[in-house]
């Protein structure tokens, strides 16, 4: 076109809803219509972040092809365009429509400039600006997974148009910018204070994976071969980034020699750099080249092993993304939690070989696979690949638990496989696929060439399919041992487990026997015909945890877990039998007060300090959650009393005493003056450091409980006045339960004067169990809320706001399912709320049932 009339896509009326979208969401088909007209894209981008303290300015240039001429297709805009022009000619403002720029193509190459200013953003998505209270320095970085890149500059923003992106960055001469790429030159000093920072091209990337850090963060430099690593943290983090140095650099190292190995192909890119950011929204982003943290993992108090484990396996699963959703990208939003199974089950396989913390899979099956059949037991949990049909949907399938399902389902493929021919497979997909996109199909159609079997059924069974598969073991008269599917739903899947059988009780509960089932995909049961006719004491499918399923014990064989659960020798089994006790709580199989009971008998023999904490945290959550209310605080106080016959058994000063402390302060009772000496600094147990972060948590506890908090709130907020401190202080004036309290929680939540951090620290301290009363008043003022809040505040603070404030803990129990029921039949809020609201109401189901097993169990003792 030479600039002569065309009309816009609204005029004309081909939108296939009938309506234009609204901001901040792409259709699928959009999308795919989009990809089949542009390609070959490459971005020049300039941004000024020199100018004014609540906005930025964007100069972009972009250059594509387009398969046919005389069309309008758009780029995705959510900043003030100033100034458009398309192939020399100016576009008028008419083409600014929504989060859109639509523009008039010619075939061939096409040359778009745009223009505009953006605002920074304080939710963690977008350009986020974090303002340091102590010093007053501001530091930025950018998160715009899934469709958030067109915030900061104008694109295709959607992971199937991989582009080029040459950055140009304006900043404060004393900043550091850290991005994709290497810098092409050294800063250039501008007048005013000011530096231009250029990089070098990046190789063909979607805009999602665009990283761009800035802010006077300091650096700690190092290498590994030829490749240059680097850390970055901001000032007031510099003692303890430089203290564990040289740990995180081993990890990276050996990370990286490992899965060059286990891959057949060194890492794709030209640096690798972690830049540890505040008010990160999750443990790391992972973009090529340079990886996000979240600054929790730079330890300002005392911490176990177990979470420098934690934090060796967040670089190693950001590390597998390089091969594994970087190198080869998504088409679509489907197949991101595939990508992110596969980095998960490759930190897994990391961790022995380039840590020093062995094994993972025992504390795999306790963590990922437990959360996971949470999830999945709702009805609206999504299967690993969900088929979604916007970028809004897609925000809600995004997170941890997916993906702990996908590498749980994945490690299953591999063991039926065998590891070889797994990794066979992987190495083909990322030499098939380096540098473009790949689907579910595609991943498929790699590992199948190294099966005997096809594989189309297994995916679409356990990828395709929601829900999780339910085993449950029975005795016959005859002896024999029959292994079923317990459940209708989801549809029967093939499942193929080995069961473990034993013999004895208590502390004298001894292996036997060994065999393998399988039931088919019709829910058949099928006889173990192949086991002894001896009846054990304990038969225990899935006991190795290879797969995804959750399993029901028969009586007997509960009766033994529960006698001699710490009596099974491998730590795998263990774990499983612990998970079968967990979610026959969540069931409402199993008496919450008698799953404490168990823990009470059995945590102490753990010895590792993860699976310790776990399970003295679930206990807790038992106990207030899930049990009677009335029993909640007994239980409490009995879990209390056991914790502090543990810490005075413990090893002055190791790790267990830490975690045994710090678990203490979740379930003390307001009388217990431990937690009050452990706010006040007190050492009750000799070699136990009270640092800040135990003194923190003793004082939410002791808040909670309604005790007088604001003498020790002063001095700890003096003692501690980063934001770190802040947003716990702001956890603790939330978490008293008094209305004058709550009510200002509310205020602050909905205010927007907070970051979406410090407002997520507001909420986890304003739901509190045992608040029922104070906290009842404010349930239908939830759901009044929750169309403002999506209307002003936008969808990543309106979607927390939607999960943490959701009433689960009131007098109204019944009312607020029939309230929610309400709102998703009227269907008024936006979709992506109304799946947190079912969400949440399957969660408040779960409880209530959970809650009434309970009562009846001590009705039943009573009797």
């Amino acid at each position: 076109m030479t600039g002569g009339q065309w009309s816009l896509p609204w005029s004309r009326g081909v939108s296939s809803s009938g309506r234009f979208r609204g901001v901040g969401s792409l259709a699928r088909h959009e999308a795919a219509a989009r990809s089949a007209l542009i390609s070959h894209v490459r971005y020049h981008v300039a941004l000024d972040f020199a100018q004014a303290e609540d906005e930025f300015r964007c100069t972009a240039t972009i250059r594509f092809r387009a398969d046919v001429g005389n069309t309008v297709t758009f780029l995705d805009y959510a900043g003030i365009p100033q100034s458009v022009e398309c192939n020399g000619f100016p576009v008028g403002a008419v083409a600014h429509h929504g989060a859109r720029l639509y523009l008039p193509t010619v075939a061939g190459e096409n040359v778009v400039r745009v223009v505009g200013t953006g605002h920074y953003g304080r939710v963690g998505a977008g350009l986020h600006r974090f303002r340091d209270p102590v010093d007053g320095q501001v530091y930025l970085h950018t998160r715009f997974e899934p469709f958030e890149a067109h915030r900061v500059y104008p694109c295709f923003d959607q992971p199937d148009l991989k582009a080029t992106l040459r950055l140009t960055v304006t900043v404060d001469d004393l900043w550091q910018v850290i991005a994709n790429t290497v810098p092409a030159a050294a800063p250039e000093r501008m007048p005013g204070g000011r530096a231009v920072w250029t990089f070098v091209p990046t190789p063909p990337l979607p805009p999602h994976l665009t990283a761009l850090v800035a802010g006077p963060f300091h650096r700690v430099s190092g290498s590994h071969g030829d490749l240059s690593l680097a850390l970055y943290a901001r000032e007031a983090l510099m003692e303890e980034l430089k203290a564990d140095a040289g740990e995180m650099f081993d990890v990276i190292a050996q990370g990286l020699d490992f899965y060059a190995e286990l891959l057949d192909r060194p890492y794709p890119f030209v640096k690798y750099d972690h830049v540890f950011a505040p008010e990160c929204a999750f443990p790391a982003l992972k973009h090529p080249g340079c990886v996000t943290v979240d600054e929790r993992f730079l330890f300002r108090s005392r911490v176990t092993r177990e979470t420098r484990r934690q934090r060796a396996e967040v670089l190693l699963d950001g590390m597998a993304q390089m091969w594994f959703g970087n190198l080869v990208g998504v088409r679509w939003w489907d197949d991101r939690s595939l990508n992110e199974g596969l980095t998960t089950l490759m930190a897994a396989l990391a961790q022995p070989k380039a840590t020093p913390f062995g094994e993972a899979w025992a504390l795999f099956e306790h963590r990922a696979g437990a959360a996971a059949r949470q999830a999945d037991r709702m009805s609206v949990s999504p299967p690993v690949v969900s088929g979604a049909t916007d970028t809004d949907s897609v925000r809600l399938d995004l997170g941890p638990v997916m993906a702990g399902k996908a590498a749980a389902v994945l490690r299953q493929l591999a063991e039926c496989l065998g590891w070889e021919n797994f990794v066979s497979g992987l190495r083909r997909y990322l030499r098939d696929h380096a540098w473009s996109t790949a689907e579910l199909g595609d991943f498929i159609r790699a590992v199948q060439r190294s099966a005997t079997a096809d594989l189309t059924e297994w995916a679409d069974e356990w990828l395709r399919r929601p829900g999780v598969t339910t085993v449950e073991v029975c005795r016959l008269r005859s002896g024999h041992t029959t292994v079923q599917l317990a459940d209708p739903r989801p549809e029967a899947r093939q499942v193929r487990l080995r069961i473990g059988c034993y013999a004895g009780g208590d502390a004298d509960l001894r292996f036997q026997h060994r065999f393998r089932v399988s039931v088919d995909q019709r829910g058949e049961r099928e006889d173990a015909r192949n086991g002894p006719r001896r009846v054990f004491d304990l038969v225990l499918p899935n006991e190795d945890g290879l797969s995804y399923v959750k399993i029901r014990l028969d009586p007997r064989s509960r009766r033994t877990v529960m006698s001699g659960l710490s009596a099974l020798a491998d730590p795998t089994a263990r774990a499983v039998a612990w998970g079968s006790l967990w979610d026959d709580v969540l069931d409402a199989r199993l008496a919450a007060r008698a799953y404490v009971a168990v823990v009470l008998a059995h945590a102490p023999a753990e010895e590792d300090v993860g699976i310790l904490g776990l399970l003295w945290d679930r206990a807790v959550v038992a106990a207030q959650v899930y049990g009677q209310r009335s029993n909640a605080v007994p239980l409490l106080r009995a879990i209390g009393r056991r914790l502090g016959e543990e810490l005075d058994r413990a090893a002055a000063g190791s790790d267990h005493q830490l975690v045994l402390a710090q678990a203490l302060t979740s379930s003390a009772t307001g009388e217990y003056g431990g937690v009050s000496d452990l706010a006040r600094g007190r050492r009750s147990w000799p070699g136990l450091r009270v640092d800040r972060d135990l003194r923190w948590r003793a004082l939410v506890r002791l808040a909670g409980q309604g005790q007088p908090t604001d003498d020790l709130l002063a001095a700890e907020l003096a003692a501690d006045p980063g934001d770190d401190g802040r947003r716990r202080a702001l956890l603790v004036e939330a978490a008293r339960p008094q209305p004058r309290a709550k009510g200002e929680a509310w205020r602050r939540v909905l205010s927007g004067a907070h970051s979406l951090a410090e407002r997520r620290a507001v909420m986890a301290g304003f739901q509190q169990p045992g608040q029922e009363a104070v906290l009842t008043p404010f349930a239908e003022r939830y759901f009044a809320t929750l169309e403002h809040v999506w209307e002003s505040a936008g969808p990543e603070s309106a979607l927390a706001v939607a999960r943490a404030l959701y009433p689960l803990f009131t007098n109204a129990e019944h009312e607020v399912l029939a309230r929610t029921d309400e709102m998703v039949e009227q269907a008024r809020l936006p979709g992506e709320l109304l799946g947190v609201l079912r969400e949440k109401r399957a969660e408040l189901a779960l409880v209530l049932a959970a809650r009434a097993r309970d009562l009846s169990h001590a009705r039943t003792r009573t009797r």
